[in-house]
């Protein structure tokens, strides 16, 4: 019965998210708006990690079968994209290279930060 509850407050986000993209008119897609909405509830305590951490947990893991659907309807219309593979392929791993790199960017520059902060905590100590 926790995993219905629990999948029960995803799923409110999810349906509050896709309703506020509606009254915005598809500015932002429901499920960011969802997301936003459920991050915004566990900030101000609405929700407790513990209401949904199993579930969440559980569709993480098995998030590559929600991207099925979206696989097969590719190879519905490879016919029509046959042309456009190696651009499609070439955005895709550009893309990927510059998603890593700024990752690996962000990731030094927090690492420096910490350092940074380590050092004057422990300056501040010692006078």
């Amino acid at each position: 019965m926790d995993i219905l509850k629990q999948l029960g407050v995803l799923l409110a986000c999810c349906i509050a998210g896709d309703a506020l993209s509606f009254l915005l008119q598809g500015a932002l897609p429901g499920n960011v708006l969802g997301l936003i909405l459920l991050l915004l509830a566990l900030i101000l305590g609405w929700v407790r990690l513990h209401h949904v951490a199993r579930t969440a947990d559980f569709l993480l893991q098995n998030m590559a079968f929600f991207f099925l659907p979206a696989c097969l309807d590719v190879l519905d219309v490879f016919d029509q994209i046959r042309s456009e593979v190696l651009a499609i392929l070439a955005v895709c791993v550009l893309s990927t290279l510059c998603t890593a790199g700024a990752t690996a960017l962000t990731v030094h520059l927090v690492c420096r930060l910490q350092k940074r902060a380590r050092r004057n905590t422990e300056v501040l100590r010692h006078d």
